[in-house]
């Protein structure tokens, strides 16, 4: 299983950047891997969502979907998320937001496993380099959208 960890430090306050990363439909506007992004069921209080998403791991050529549950813990500045069912055998995260100087520091940390056919250890280290690409554009885009108020454009 392989696990992943990315931070990022951005000048937007706490709130505004959680409600940023809370606003999931707009994510592949500004974060090209993900083709399609919806949200299935969402709980009265907007603290759960089930949500189905698809993307490609660029390079490798690699299309997968699955269907993923999100749990923000009651103060907002906590996401547990896990795959539901999908092509990955496991995955599985948490993304944590915390006010850090005159910003907000965000750390998103995945595991996961996923067994490509026509992979080996190789091919393996290429899509964990890629995936961990992937979750820093994503915090990139979190972060941009936050500041600017304006999403950010593809990454």
């Amino acid at each position: 299983m392989a696990e992943v960890t990315v931070e990022r430090v951005c000048s937007a306050p706490l709130n505004r950047v959680v409600q940023v990363a809370r606003d999931v439909e707009s994510y592949p506007r500004w974060l090209e891997p993900v083709q399609s992004l919806k949200v299935l069921d969402r709980s009265e209080d907007g603290r759960t969502l089930l949500t189905e998403w698809e993307a490609s791991l660029p390079v490798v050529g690699f299309k997968t979907k699955w269907k993923e549950r999100d749990e923000w813990e009651e103060d907002w500045r906590t996401c547990r998320f896990y795959q539901l069912e999908g092509e990955f055998d496991r995955y599985e995260g948490v993304w944590t937001f915390e006010p850090d100087g005159i910003g907000t520091k965000m750390t998103l940390k995945i595991q996961y496993e996923i067994k490509i056919p026509f992979g080996g250890p190789l091919v393996e280290k290429l899509v964990q380099k890629i995936v961990e690409q992937m979750l820093q554009k994503f915090l990139e885009g979190i972060a941009v959208t936050a500041e600017t108020g304006t999403p950010a454009r593809a990454l």
